[in-house]
């Protein structure tokens, strides 16, 4: 592996270069990346010139991620939790645009169907819902929780992808597929809520759990381990700091200050300015100047008799000297 340089900018917003070396890779959106000096390894997802020439909504996928990502690294800061992805940095205004992130942990969670010991099951379900308890602090919903971004490493999960990430509140789009998207969420009616994820890690949960295939909604009274989390497929669902609450797991924002991190805040303004400007170019015109006409004050009414007047004076007096 040959040392290239890779320049970029910090969520901080500050240009940086960095000499890495890329492992070989068979996904054209994702390669792992390690920095020639510190020997760290890092994530770089992207957008091959070729892939995005045909389908542009790629741009605003990997756009979002990092919005997102810097939304979540602003809001947690020094407390970043090992559940999410952490942003490193970005550059997308270059032919093929990138997103860096810290390096995944562990394996898909798919890899686990049915082979997690109860001790195991327990700490993945605190885990996964600890994840969407801070996503929703953040004001984030997640929206693609399901088995290919839900990683495992033997105690404690990561959720990576955040391209589809919303905003709460948001208005719901159809996006995703029975059994992990929510019912609300497929239908695309309503807005973006955090029940949408705790439906969608529930579903994760039963099947890593079970190791059983379901179509839509799943039956948990033959899974005793799984009763804290039944009513996350219910109409009312709890919130995940209430499901944390009961698995005996404490709440991730307890020792998160509520103050922000004023470089970050910065360098996400810097950002999202950034897009604004890509998204709504201004064209440029040449302006002629007009230099405005100076207009004359409108004279008064007997300005225009005045000559007339003086006309008739002068014949009168000539007329009186002629006598």
């Amino acid at each position: 592996m040959e040392p290239e340089p890779l320049a970029f900018t910090t969520p901080e917003g500050d240009p940086v270069t960095w000499e890495v070396e890329a492992e070989p890779y068979h996904d054209p959106f994702e390669r792992r990346l390690t920095l020639v000096v510190q020997g760290t390894k890092i994530v770089q997802r992207r957008v091959p010139r070729s892939e995005g020439r045909d389908r542009e909504h790629l741009y605003d996928l990997l756009e979002n991620e990092a919005r997102m990502g810097a939304r979540l690294l602003t809001r947690l800061g020094r407390s970043y939790p090992v559940e999410l992805p952490r942003l490193i940095g970005y550059s997308l205004d270059v032919a093929e645009p990138f997103v860096l992130l810290s390096d995944y942990r562990g394996e898909p969670v798919s890899r686990f169907s049915g082979a997690l010991l109860i001790a195991e099951q327990r700490a993945l379900q605190a885990s996964l819902f600890r994840a969407v308890r801070l996503l929703s602090a953040c004001g984030i919903v997640h929206r693609r929780i399901e088995p290919g971004t839900v990683r495992w490493d033997g105690s404690a999960v990561q959720v990576t992808d955040l391209s589809h990430a919303t905003l709460i509140g948001a208005r719901r789009l159809r996006l995703g597929e029975a059994p992990y998207a929510s019912p609300a969420q497929r239908a695309g009616h309503g807005r973006a809520a955090t029940a949408d994820d705790l439906w969608s890690a529930g579903v994760v949960i039963y099947r890593t759990v079970t190791g059983r295939e379901i179509a839509d909604r799943p039956d948990l009274t033959a899974a005793p381990s799984l009763q804290p989390i039944h009513d996350v497929f219910s109409d009312g669902p709890p919130s995940a700091r209430e499901v944390l609450a009961r698995l005996r797991a404490p709440d991730p924002m307890q020792g998160v200050p509520d103050g922000h991190d004023l470089g970050l805040e910065e360098g996400r303004a810097a950002f999202d300015r950034a897009r604004a400007a890509r998204r709504e170019p201004v064209a440029e015109e040449t302006v002629t100047q007009v230099q405005p006409v100076q207009e004359q004050p409108p004279q008064p009414w007997w300005a225009r008799w005045l000559p007339l007047a003086v006309l008739i004076v002068l014949v009168f007096v000539v007329w009186m000297v002629s006598r």
